[in-house]
C-alpha cells in the first residue's frame, strides 16, 4: 500500500490533456512537483528505516516491493497502450530504485553512527539511484501514452533539449534535497521515540535488538542487594570436615566426600560464579588430603 501511495501520488499532479495528445511534459510533471517527491521519499524513509532495525533480513523483502509504485498505471500501460513490455520495466526499475536505498544503508546497520554520516550515507544512496529514477519516468513518457520511439519521436526530444536540461536540474534539486532531509528527519523521530519509551538499540552477533533501558532506582536496587552465596552451607561444613578428617574412619570419610561432590554437582547446575570455584577447589583438597591419610 505504502508504495502504490507513490504511484497514486504521481498520478493526481499529473497534468490533465487538453486535448486528444498527451505531452510528455504532462506525464512527467509530477517529477518536479514537491508532494509527489515527498511522498516517495517517505516511501524511501520507510525503507531505510526497516533496513536499519532489520538489516537484511526484511529489508530487501520490502524494497522489492517498491514495483508496487506502477500498481495505478498497469492498466493504462498494457490494455490501453498496449505496452506489457514497459509495464514490466517500469515495475523492475521502481522495485531496484528501493533495493539500492536498502543495499547500501545495511552495512551501516550494525555500528552506530553519527547524524552527519547518516546525512552522507543518504547522499551516497541518492546519487547512486538518481539515473534509475530518471529512467522511470523515460518509461512513463513511452507507456503512459501510445507513441513508440521513432524518427518522429527523435526528432521531438532533439528540440526539447532546453526543456529536457530543465527538467533533469529541478528533478536534481527536488529528489536529492526532499530525501536526504526526509530521511534525516526520519533518524532523529527513530532517536526521539526511543527516548521518549526509555528504549535503546543494541547490535549484537544475533541481530539488531530493542531492549528497555533499566530505571536508576532499578539498578541501585540491583546494587544494594545483597550477595547470596549459595555455597556457603556445603563449604562450611566441608571446612568442618577437612579439620577432623583424621578422627574419621576410612569409609565414612570415603562417604562424606561422595555426599559432598553429590551437593557440589546440584548446586553448580543452578549457579555459576567465584563460589563455585572455591567450592570445586575445597573439594579437591579435601580428596588429595584423603588420599594422604588414607
Amino acid at each position: 500500500m505504502l508504495f502504490a501511495t507513490v504511484g497514486f501520488a504521481y498520478n493526481m499532479w499529473e497534468n490533465q490533456p487538453s486535448g486528444e495528445i498527451m505531452y510528455a511534459s504532462d506525464i512527467v510533471a509530477p517529477y518536479t512537483q514537491f508532494y509527489p517527491t515527498l511522498v516517495l521519499s517517505l516511501a524511501i524513509a520507510a525503507t531505510v528505516l526497516i533496513t536499519y532495525m532489520e538489516k537484511d533480513s526484511y529489508s530487501f523483502i520490502f524494497a522489492g516491493m517498491g514495483f508496487a509504485v506502477l500498481a495505478p498505471d498497469i492498466y493504462k500501460y498494457i490494455f490501453l497502450n498496449g505496452r506489457a513490455d514497459l509495464a514490466l520495466l517500469g515495475c523492475a526499475l521502481w522495485a531496484v530504485l528501493f533495493v539500492i536505498w536498502a543495499f547500501i544503508w545495511k552495512d551501516h546497520t550494525m555500528s552506530e553512527t553519527t547524524l552527519s554520516e547518516k546525512i552522507m550515507t543518504s547522499l551516497k544512496a541518492t546519487f547512486i539511484s538518481y539515473p534509475i529514477y530518471l529512467f522511470t519516468a523515460i518509461i512513463a513518457v513511452f507507456g503512459e501514452s501510445p507513441r513508440g520511439i521513432d524518427a518522429g519521436a527523435l526528432s521531438g526530444i532533439a528540440n526539447s533539449i532546453p526543456d529536457i536540461i530543465m527538467f533533469i536540474l529541478v528533478t536534481i534539486w527536488l529528489y536529492f534535497l526532499v530525501n536526504i532531509i526526509i530521511v534525516s528527519l526520519m533518524f532523529v523521530a527513530h532517536d526521539l521515540i526511543l527516548h521518549l519509551l526509555n528504549y535503546r538499540r543494541v547490535v549484537s552477533k544475533k541481530g539488531i535488538i530493542y531492549e528497555k533501558i533499566p530505571s536508576a532506582s532499578a539498578i541501585a536496587a540491583a546494587a544494594t542487594r545483597p550477595r547470596v552465596n549459595h555455597y556457603a552451607g556445603l563449604m562450611s561444613e566441608m571446612d568442618l570436615f577437612s579439620k577432623n578428617i583424621g578422627e574419621v574412619d576410612r569409609i565414612k570419610a570415603a562417604s562424606t566426600i561422595g555426599r559432598f561432590k553429590s551437593e557440589y554437582q546440584t548446586l553448580a547446575a543452578k549457579y555459576n560464579g567465584d563460589d563455585k570455584t572455591d567450592a570445586e577447589k575445597m573439594i579437591k583438597n579435601i580428596e588429595i588430603e584423603f588420599m594422604k591419610k588414607y
